[in-house]
């Protein structure tokens, strides 16, 4: 596996060129709801949907502006061999089809969760799918991911969508859900599973009402973690 290789220049690079790349695609970043707390003092697992290119650095940059904490984020082999540059980032590699590398995976992953400065992104559908597919199956592998950590890390459920209106590019929305521990997505996957596909439906009917509390565009930072 391609394990992360964080380096602090590339970071301070990589947030400048984020910043002016979502703002040249993108008309705002509205965040609709008020995000959960989330104890600073735990690590923390991030489960968005998945369903575009762009999902890695919503994400990414939701972290910078609210989160703040050490980004990582799990990428398919092939994904991360071509873009090669994301591992100085935090991301880190996965080959669904290789049995040891699965494991490797999973060993690493319970390095990072280990420090609680530390936050890591598994996206839980395993692939990238329509954002319109309902609902979403989420795959039990991700249980896989959580099963030797620490019961108390957090895992967090949040949800992006691309929606087109009025301005000439499409806006991001956002979306938090529940802030779980391990221990009960371990203990009750299904109901993790339909806390997700709540969340999208919220998402979906406050989109369309623009039922916003934020522009993440309008200012540096704003506090979710406690």
């Amino acid at each position: 596996m391609i394990k992360s290789h964080n380096n602090k220049y590339a970071r301070l690079f990589f947030d400048i060129y984020l910043n002016k790349l979502l703002r040249s695609k993108f008309s705002n970043f509205y965040l609709m709801n008020t995000p959960p707390k989330i104890d600073s003092k735990l690590p923390l697992v991030i489960t968005p949907n998945h369903f575009s290119w762009w999902d890695g650095f919503f994400i990414d940059f939701l972290n910078t502006k609210l989160i703040k904490k050490y980004f990582h984020i799990m990428m398919l082999e092939h994904q991360l061999d071509k873009y090669w540059f994301f591992k100085y980032l935090g991301a880190y590699s996965i080959n669904q089809q290789n049995p040891k590398s699965i494991t490797e995976t999973a060993n690493y992953t319970k390095e990072i969760l280990h420090d609680e400065k530390n936050l890591t992104v598994i996206y839980p559908q395993g692939k990238i799918e329509a954002y319109d597919s309902r609902p979403v199956s989420l795959k039990q592998g991700l249980k896989y991911f959580l099963k030797d950590v620490s019961p108390d890390v957090n895992v967090l459920i949040v949800s992006f969508k691309i929606q087109f209106a009025e301005d000439k590019n499409p806006f991001i929305a956002v979306r938090f859900g529940n802030c779980l521990t391990a221990s009960g997505v371990l203990s009750d996957f299904d109901q993790y599973e339909k806390m997700f596909n709540d969340n999208l439906r919220m998402l979906d009917a406050e989109t369309i009402s623009q039922n916003y509390i934020f522009d993440l565009f309008s200012s540096n930072s704003i506090m979710a973690a406690k």
